[in-house]
């Protein structure tokens, strides 16, 4: 069963991940090719993800929201220098500056 099936509040999760890697992104002055270079995903796969858009559509004719794998999470996560758990953590909101503690 995908998450959207059985998570009534999968929308805002999904839109809160978009929210913090697009803020993290500009935060880092990062464009969407060299954030999609240092993740190693297509750039095209990088816009999808900042608008909260998916590539699929709905039984309705509408896209889905995106619904990343874990290593998507993680290859953004390491590409903007920040926990993978942050970007995941839907109790947090978009944080100013926030980074790895080394």
């Amino acid at each position: 069963m995908p998450a959207t099936d059985h998570q009534p509040d999968f929308a805002e999760k999904a839109r809160l991940f978009g929210a913090k890697v697009r803020s993290l992104r500009a935060e880092r002055g990062l464009s969407e090719r060299t954030l999609a270079e240092r993740a190693g995903l297509s750039r095209g796969y990088i816009s999808l993800l900042l608008k909260d858009r998916g590539s699929h559509k709905d039984s309705h004719g509408e896209y889905k929201l995106p619904n990343p794998t874990l290593d998507v999470i993680w290859r953004l996560a390491d590409a903007l220098d920040v926990d993978p758990t942050y970007l995941v953590d839907h109790t947090r909101g978009v944080e100013v500056n926030v980074g790895r503690s080394r």
